[in-house]
């Protein structure tokens, strides 16, 4: 025990679990494998082949195409809404600091720096507007939802949703026109799913 120092000590024992660990490890496959009792208890791992999958023919292919194209859909409605809302904020901070600037310049005129101070406060009326509408919507049940306010007074809606309901529509309009002060032809509702 002389010549052994305490460090080499350690990883020699170290070592010896980690094959005495890798020797259990493959006796336990080997006897799962060949149990006789093939039936499943919960929290057991479960070996998956495609022996069934041809007995069950194409109607799990067509499954299994749906279920990746509704999550390819849904991936892509991530993207959109985080896309919109996030060019949304730059074209607003872009537009709110461009009015600072013509507010705070001792060269522009009177009546630019009250029209700049007005588009400033436009912008911020019209994103607290935005923000609420999204979330009372979000409120009704959907995952996500964008509002965007257009300069002819205009209000689109894109919920992530499969479809919408006559319910959900006549809901999201009474939201808009309340928090938005929009008239009802001038509300448009898409889905994005």
């Amino acid at each position: 025990m002389n010549f052994l120092k305490r460090k080499q000590i350690i990883v020699l024992s170290l070592v010896l679990m980690l094959l005495v660990a890798g020797y259990l490890q493959y006796t336990y496959n080997k006897s799962a494998q060949y149990s006789e009792d093939d039936s499943a208890q919960f929290g057991d791992a479960v070996y998956v082949d495609n022996k069934d999958a041809s007995a069950k023919g194409n109607v799990n292919t067509a499954t299994a195409g749906n279920e990746e194209k509704t999550a390819t859909a849904s991936k892509e409605a991530n993207n959109f809404f985080a896309q919109a809302k996030m060019d949304r904020d730059v074209t607003r901070d872009k537009d709110i600091e461009t009015m600072k600037g013509v507010y705070g310049d001792d060269m522009a005129s009177k009546d630019a720096k009250s029209k700049a101070y007005a588009k400033m406060m436009k912008i911020v009326e019209t994103s607290q507007k935005e923000a609420n509408i999204e979330t009372l919507i979000k409120e009704k049940g959907f995952n996500d939802v964008v509002a965007l306010f257009s300069d002819d007074g205009s209000v689109d809606v894109v919920v992530k949703a499969p479809a919408i309901s006559k319910a959900d529509q006549a809901k999201i309009l009474d939201i808009v026109a309340r928090q938005g002060n929009v008239p009802f032809d001038k509300i448009i509702i898409k889905n994005m799913f």
